[in-house]
């Protein structure tokens, strides 16, 4: 047990400045003296043994009862725990979990709805806040206004109310809660960019999604193979509308934004790879008001009536014009003898 000058060790009672010399712990056992000196034959303890004109310590003068008394309380008391961010805050994850299972859901509770109600200069995210809650428990905010609900019953109204409120907020616009939340782990994890999710050769095609595909894509020799291909695609990127795109006249220009595509189409022999029809790279730019979700693009062919029988591979190649990301999908092809 340690303290400082005056307090005392571990719980016991203090020892004075008047005490006699030598009157603490050590006096416990007198044998077990430092190995910076060395203790005489008389039990006197000198700081240099070596030197016979040293004058001896006085002998250590037995304890008193009071200090034997503070001494066994002393080791006998439990060492205090060691606490961090105020009362009742004790450090480790091992604390956390000895208060329960819930303690750490609602420390972060508490930490979110003090973020939220910063000044919006500082103020966190309202899909931020209410993610990493949700990481924690998925689905603890559906029915926080429920009495037993957790942070129901564990938060004070003050952080209640600023978990409701951005609840509120989130779900009136859900599209832009999502999209923040991508903006800020844009830096961390970059998406995976433009990729082409579906590659078809379809007979008609109405729209994103609805289309036709051939049954096969086994052609007969001899005969030209007309066809649409259909690409579906993802994780493209938008640009502001500028002077010179498709836009719609009535909208102001700022209101818009551009989807800029090149797609190019090759096919191949299968095996070896030699290019027996290309069609070169075109562009597309589809201009609307505001961000565009969903995308595909068409292009009707027609091969020629003078591929030999074999296997193909049709290779369609996309572009985003504006990240430059790219893309590519292979179709088979098989042509057969008639």
């Amino acid at each position: 047990a340690s303290g400082g000058a005056g307090e005392t060790g571990g719980g016991g009672e203090a020892v004075g400045a008047d005490e006699p010399r030598g009157a603490g712990l050590s006096a416990l056992a007198p044998e077990a003296v430092g190995a910076g000196g060395a203790e005489g034959s008389d039990g006197a303890w000198s700081a240099n043994p070596g030197d016979d004109t040293a004058e001896a310590s006085a002998p250590i003068p037995a304890a008193d009862d009071r200090v034997l008394t503070a001494a066994e309380k002393a080791w006998e008391t439990k060492a205090p725990t060691i606490r961090a961010g105020g009362a009742g805050r004790e450090v480790g994850g091992a604390a956390l979990a000895a208060r329960g299972p819930d303690a750490a859901l609602l420390d972060l509770a508490r930490r979110m709805s003090a973020l939220l109600r910063e000044p919006p200069e500082t103020k966190i995210d309202d899909a931020a806040a209410l993610a990493a809650i949700e990481a924690l428990r998925a689905g603890v905010l559906r029915d926080l206004e429920s009495p037993s609900n957790v942070l129901h019953a564990g938060l004070d109204e003050r952080d209640r109310l600023a978990l409701l409120e951005a609840r509120a907020r989130v779900a009136a616009t859900p599209g832009e809660a999502n999209a923040s939340l991508t903006r800020r782990l844009a830096g961390i994890a970059p998406g995976p960019g433009m990729r082409i999710v579906r590659g078809l050769l379809c007979t008609r095609v109405q729209g994103f999604g609805r289309y036709e595909a051939f049954a096969s894509t086994t052609f007969a020799a001899g005969s030209p193979i007309r066809a649409i291909v259909y690409t579906e695609l993802d994780g493209f990127g938008s640009r502001p509308a500028r002077e010179g795109d498709p836009a719609m006249k009535d909208v102001a220009l700022a209101e818009q934004t551009s989807v800029e595509l090149t797609q190019e189409l090759g096919l191949y022999t299968e095996p070896g790879g030699l290019r027996a029809w290309h069609k070169p790279g075109q562009r597309v730019i589809e201009t609307t008001r505001g961000r565009r979700r969903d995308f595909y693009l068409i292009h009707t062919i027609e091969l020629p009536r003078t591929l030999s029988v074999g296997r193909y591979v049709l290779k369609a190649t996309v572009t985003d014009v504006t990240t430059g990301a790219s893309d590519e999908v292979n179709i088979p092809i098989t042509v057969v003898a008639r």
